[in-house]
């Protein structure tokens, strides 16, 4: 009865030691008007007001095209006695692949709606909200 009592009150102390995530949701409430994923920055400043902080940056990324050579594979289709299986090891080959970078305006608005109410953190990318994500109670 003992051991058992110290696996479970192990267990329990174990789970309130991990990290907690914070919440993600798609949308949120300001003033009477509903704020989702999608929305332009302007609307949502019109709706909401100005946030409480905002941090602006430039962010990086690598995007990657890949394009087959039709000719190419409809050749090793015929070799391979027309088994689409068969084929589509072939398209892993055929791939040309090019790569560039992007540069994505990355703004984070925090919204502050009182001790009543999660924070707020909304995360747009050049100009559209991308991300809704609960913070701790307001201030």
């Amino acid at each position: 009865m003992k051991k058992r009592y110290l696996t479970c009150l192990s267990a329990l102390l174990l789970l309130g030691l991990a990290p907690v995530e914070a919440a993600q949701a798609l949308a949120f409430r300001c003033n009477s008007y509903v704020i989702d994923v999608g929305m332009h920055k302007a609307e949502v400043m019109q709706k909401c007001g100005l946030p409480a902080l905002r941090d602006q940056k430039t962010e990086r990324r690598r995007i990657g095209l890949r394009r087959f050579d039709p000719s190419l594979i409809a050749h090793s289709n015929q070799n391979a006695g027309n088994r689409v299986s068969h084929a589509r090891t072939y398209e892993h080959q055929i791939a040309h692949e090019t790569a560039y970078e992007i540069d994505v305006q990355i703004e984070e608005w925090v919204y502050n709606f009182g001790p009543q109410r999660f924070m707020q953190l909304l995360r747009f990318e050049d100009g559209r909200l991308k991300q809704i994500q609960d913070l701790a109670s307001g201030h």
